[in-house]
């Protein structure tokens, strides 16, 4: 296979605190939140629509993993799609923590959630002196636009070589 043209390079410091995207939306249908919750959450509330009613969550629910588990398929492809003409695209994204996972409202059959990512913040800190860490706030949105869902990441981003060279100023 050819490798494709790069029409351009993405480091570090070429990454803007504020930087947004949507990675696209998924609509939950009972089928998989059953079949996700069998496989991997094996409560009532994940597994049977009947018993499910006799929960506090008064029907089925999808588990809070399977949002996160959706999200990184969804994130996945995006960035794949993203990445198309950077050189060497895959310097970007090694995640290292996740911090302040949580969930809001219950995502139930028939609910659509939209995945969005943005950078928040670039640390003061490097790694291996080749590696910036940039953080970026994730969030699940239904289709009323409430909240279900959401976690920040610290993600590692290759520093420019131009910078170790000594051509470029510092960030």
């Amino acid at each position: 296979m050819k490798n494709p043209e790069f029409i351009r390079s993405r480091w570090f410091e070429d990454i803007p605190v504020g930087e947004f995207h949507v990675f696209g939306s998924h609509s939950f249908t009972e089928k998989e939140i059953i079949e996700f919750g069998k496989k991997y959450s094996p409560e009532a509330f994940h597994t049977s629509p009947e018993a499910a009613f006799d929960t506090e969550h008064r029907g089925l629910v999808a588990a809070e993993l399977h949002l996160a588990a959706i999200w990184m398929k969804l994130m996945v492809a995006y960035m794949e799609r993203f990445a198309t003409g950077v050189q060497d695209g895959r310097r970007n994204g090694a995640g290292v923590s996740v911090r302040e996972m949580q969930w809001f409202k219950p995502v139930r059959p028939g609910h659509t959630i939209t995945f969005t990512y943005e950078i928040c913040e670039k640390l003061d800190r490097r790694v291996r002196d080749k590696w910036g860490i940039i953080r970026s706030r994730n969030e699940g949105f239904n289709q009323n636009n409430e909240r279900v869902f959401s976690f920040e990441i610290d993600i590692l981003a290759e520093l420019s070589p131009a910078l170790e060279m000594g051509t470029e100023s510092g960030i």
